[in-house]
């Protein structure tokens, strides 16, 4: 085949490149292999020959050898129109290294079946949550932090000096105060009449040297002990006798601890709050531990809190002493929730703790206020018909719960009059009737009925034929009545315990929730070469790709496609979008959508993006004419064009998905002279389908090729358009493209809210946020509407 010879491109420096120059020097292009040397002398050789001028470039020989299928186009040799080519072929080389590429979207993550990091992974079916935790405003405060007050009452005033050893005896009071806190100390003071007529003598002996500051506390003490008090304010240093200065003013605490304070000699007055357990039993039991320690405990039951007054290292005990007994009682207990189905709570509670008692337990029922220190508490909760029982460890629970069970039992001497209550949680109630009402009356429902086409009063009716009809033999699922309480979602069936006790494992059985599926969608169009006649059935030949395992013949070939048929591949969701992605890095291949669609299993989902386009369906002339013609009655409607999603997909217990799948992928043409009524032509692909796949697993579908023929002309106006001279003038131009329509499919099983959660997490994770552009203009003032009176 022959090489094509790009013509020279004018640079603005004057040299003349070629096109594959320009090309090589774009650094997103791909640059061909490096020339030889050999082969580099002999272009230069080349470059030096003379060309005779009586022999042609044959250019248009070359390029018609070198592209045998295309169809033949006209050329016209116009040396005038030469440069103005050049510069528009050098201008389309350029744009097409900023073609951006088509991105394929990623693979959304697998659920994890081997455990690993990817993915998220399976958990067990979570019950249904209804209850809703939100946050509430933060009362002002200060915390779990502990608060003090009266730390000033330690204050002291500026003292100077060393060490003070003290060794003295019999001094008068007035002398010490003069002696010490005067000479020695350097502190200014005042002393009331009463202290300095005192005639008590001072004895006082320490073990060695101390600073001034622990020296100024000691002394304060010694004189609290002979009843003078000690203020210091405004710089002074008071000493006062008297019925209210006998003691110091106390150092208020609350908290749970004590702060870093100084050491003082002052009491303790500390309000602990409790957190768990009420404050008369923590009272009593401080009582009995620190009984004639001299520490003041009391109860304040409006805060549950505990008052401590007393030295600061016996308060500091007792804290210690509050911390390990405030604790739940059950702590460290094991509990269990019974939910009785034909006794209610109360009589159930009841009868557990008769059993239980006369076996020897310490079992009791929990009164609010009342005592609970047994061994076994059963707690009824007659408003979810549900009964708490704590035990000490799980052998002791098993054992309560086994004889739970044994009580609750249907009571044969009931009689068939009895009513029975099924709040349904997970489900409709009216499905469960509508299933169990078509079994009762011998039918089997091997479809699940229209949602709307079931009426809470037909099924009650229904329920109540099938339930009066009398009994064939053990095969009739109950005698009794069933109704529907479709406002609270509920079952009331009336009739025997027998029976209900036979019918409610079938009840709870159906009472789950449905499992939901999201199915990505990946609607693609692959441009093909000549090469490529089968389009992916030739990329799964040539590139090993998953498993072809032939045709279908289920679908909708529009006019113009191909006739290989809907091809599929299975189980290659990871090779296809490589491949894919492949197509999308040489610029053939259109993502046109990729939709995401969650849908619960059995329901149906559609997705539609596009547009409606009015077409004429019928015409029809009428008796009335004007100017001689026919008035004509056209019928307008609006078809939907664009990409059109229906799928319904139905999940089984070993995580497989049959999926029922019907696509279309729509344009309206644009109207010719040859449309009939003006109305536009619709160009139309679409296929149905249906599918069995794993959870996570891909199919690839493919076959519907279109193929369009295009033709034009561009050349001088006016001029191109006269009749055989205008040929000089134009350049006619005719196109062929041809296009395969590609279809991934990936389902992927939603059990549990936590694996909704994830693949919301994933997919959010995807999006970009885009940012306005600050144009700088002024905001577009509104004018407010001024309304008219009629």
């Amino acid at each position: 085949m022959a090489r094509l010879s790009s013509p020279p491109i004018a640079t603005p420096s004057g040299t003349r490149r070629t096109a594959a120059a320009v090309r090589a020097s774009c650094t997103c292009c791909p640059r061909p292999n490096p020339t030889p040397a050999s082969a580099r002398r002999a272009n230069r050789r080349r470059r030096h020959r003379v060309r005779p001028r009586h022999r042609p470039l044959p250019r248009l020989r070359r390029l018609r050898r070198a592209a045998p299928t295309e169809f033949p186009k006209k050329r016209h040799r116009m040396n005038s129109f030469r440069p103005f080519l050049t510069a528009v072929a050098a201008a389309l080389l350029a744009g097409a290294c900023a073609t951006p590429r088509v991105k394929v979207p990623p693979p959304l993550p697998l659920p994890n079946q081997d455990g690993g990091e990817q993915g998220f992974e399976r958990q067990p079916p979570a019950g249904r949550q209804d209850m809703q935790r939100s946050g509430t405003p933060t009362i002002p405060g200060s915390g779990n932090n502990s608060l003090v007050a009266g730390i000033n009452g330690d204050a002291m005033p500026p003292l100077k000096g060393g060490p003070v050893n003290v060794n003295i005896e019999g001094m008068p009071v007035p002398a010490f105060i003069n002696e010490f806190f005067g000479s020695i100390l350097g502190a200014g003071f005042q002393m009331d009449p009463q202290v300095s007529k005192a005639q008590d003598l001072v004895t006082l002996r320490t073990p060695g040297p101390q600073s001034p500051q622990n020296f100024y506390r000691l002394a304060v003490q010694v004189l609290h002990s002979y009843g003078i008090s000690t203020e210091y304010t405004s710089g002074m240093v008071f000493f006062n006798r008297g019925k209210d200065s006998a003691g110091p003013s106390p150092l208020i605490v609350s908290g749970r601890a004590l702060p870093e304070v100084p050491i003082s000699h002052r009491p303790v007055f500390q309000l602990v709050d409790l957190q768990s357990v009420r404050t008369n039993d923590v009272v009593n039991l401080l009582g009995v531990a620190f009984k004639g320690s001299g520490l003041t405990i009391q109860a304040e039951g409006s805060r549950n809190a505990v008052i401590l007054m007393g030295k600061p290292e016996q308060v500091r005990q007792a804290g210690e002493a509050i911390r390990v007994l405030d604790r739940p009682l059950m702590r460290g207990r094991v509990s269990a929730r019974l939910e009785p189905a034909f006794v209610t709570a109360s009589e159930l509670s009841k009868r557990l703790v008769e059993v239980l008692s006369a076996e020897g337990y310490g079992a009791s029922l929990y009164t609010v206020g009342g005592s609970s220190g047994t061994a076994i508490l059963v707690l009824p909760l007659e408003a979810a018909n549900a009964v708490l029982v704590f035990a000490a460890d799980d052998r002791v629970l098993e054992h309560s719960v086994e004889w739970a069970r044994s009580i609750d039992k249907p009571n044969p001497t009931a009689g068939s009059d009895g009513l029975f209550y099924y709040m349904v949680k997970n489900t409709q109630a009216k499905e469960i009737v509508q299933t169990i009402s078509g079994v009762q009356n011998g039918a089997s429902n091997t479809r699940r009925p229209s949602r709307d086409a079931i009426d809470g009063s037909q099924v009650g009716a229904a329920a109540g034929a099938a339930a009066t009809s009398p009994a064939g033999g053990d095969g009739d699922m109950a005698r009794g009545k069933l109704s529907l309480d479709e406002p609270r979602n509920a079952i009331i069936y009336q009739g025997s315990a027998t029976d209900w006790g036979r019918i409610l494992p079938l009840i709870q059985q159906m009472d789950r929730a449905p499992r939901q599926v999201m199915v990505e969608v990946t609607v693609a169009e692959v441009t093909l070469t000549n090469d490529q006649e089968f389009g992916i059935s030739w990329l799964a030949r040539n590139s090993d790709l998953g498993k072809f395992n032939g045709n279908i013949s289920s679908g909708t070939l529009a006019t113009g496609t191909g006739g290989a048929g809907l091809s599929y591949i299975l189980d290659i969701g990871g090779q296809a979008r490589a491949s894919l992605k492949a197509l999308a890095s040489q610029d053939r291949i259109s993502v046109l959508s990729t939709p995401r669609v969650m849908v619960k299993s059995g329901e149906e989902a559609s997705f539609d993006v596009g547009t409606e386009v009015p077409t004429v369906s019928s015409q029809a002339t009428t008796n009335i004419s004007t100017g001689g013609n026919s008035g004509i009655i056209q019928t307008v409607q609006y078809r939907k064009t664009g990409i059109l999603l229906n799928i319904k997909p139905v999940v089984y217990s070993d995580d497989r998905v049959d999926i029922e799948l019907r696509q279309e992928v729509s344009e309206a043409l644009p109207v010719g002279a040859d449309s009939i009524a003006n109305s536009p032509a619709i160009f139309n692909r679409s296929y149905s389908t249906s599918l069995s796949l794993k959870d996570g697993s891909a199919i690839l579908i493919a076959g519907l090729m279109s193929q369009r023929n295009t033709a034009g002309n561009s050349g001088v106006p006016f001029l191109k358009d006269v009749p055989l001279l205008g040929n000089l003038f134009k350049t006619q131009k005719q196109g062929k493209s041809k296009t395969e329509l590609v279809l991934m499919i990936v389902p992927y099983i939603i059990e549990t809210d936590t694996q909704a959660e994830e693949l919301t997490r994933s997919l959010s994770q995807r999006f970009e946020l885009l940012e306005l552009p600050q144009t700088g203009q002024a905001p577009v003032q509104v004018t407010p509407s001024v309304p008219v009176n009629p």
